[in-house]
């Protein structure tokens, strides 16, 4: 038998967690992010860095540490799948497990979402490293926004969705040993569109195209 646990958007929608697929993964038994690299998961006594995700059936591993590359749209994901163990070996090139995450599909009518996230340094404590130093955390909003969209193109035959996520965002960062603090600044834009069609019953096909 296959370990595996699906968590819907409908679920995390109640719940405090982050949409990232290695925060969503977290919620499943037999894994943990206490790795040597931030974004990595230990899935079954499996080494951090040999997992595979995938989005859509797409792999998106890094080559490096095995994360996850930041090519998703948090609110476009439909169903996050981790399996643990007994996996299938039509996945393969992993001795840990699989976070596999589906985006959603339209359907026979409009509907959409927009979210708008912000983020500022200055909103949290500083440390205790950083007060002996009188450093404070600078006062920088960071916006994040995300919309989806989808609908029919013809009713009960073909179906679009598509969604974006655009990223302005600066965080406090300081220098290894001199401690000299900086604000790294992130532009990151992803957009999607997914069509699905239904030419016989019981018979459907999806295309979806990620920049």
């Amino acid at each position: 038998p296959t370990g595996q646990s699906n968590m819907t958007a409908r679920e995390l929608n109640t719940i405090p967690v982050g949409r990232t697929p290695v925060r969503i993964a977290e919620l499943a038994p037999g894994l943990t992010d206490n790795t040597p690299n931030f974004g990595q998961v230990t899935i079954s006594g499996g080494f951090a860095y040999d997992n595979v995700f995938l989005l859509n059936g797409v792999d998106l591993n890094d080559n490096l540490f095995g994360t996850a590359n930041n090519v998703f749209i948090e609110d476009a994901i439909e169903e996050t799948q981790v399996l643990t163990s007994g996996i299938s070996a039509e996945y393969g090139r992993f001795s840990g497990g699989v976070i596999n995450m589906i985006t959603k599909s339209g359907g026979n009518t409009f509907a959409g979402s927009v979210r708008l996230n912000f983020s500022n340094p200055a909103w949290s404590n500083e440390s205790p490293l950083q007060k002996s130093r009188n450093q404070t955390n600078p006062d920088t909003l960071s916006k994040f926004l995300e919309g989806t969209f989808g609908g029919p193109i013809m009713r009960d035959r073909v179906w679009f969705f598509s969604a974006g996520r655009r990223e302005r965002s600066s965080q406090s960062a300081t220098t290894t040993n001199t401690n000299m603090p900086f604000e790294p600044r992130t532009v990151n834009d992803r957009y999607e569109i997914k069509l699905t069609g239904t030419p016989y019953t019981n018979h459907t096909v999806q295309g979806s195209y990620i920049d």
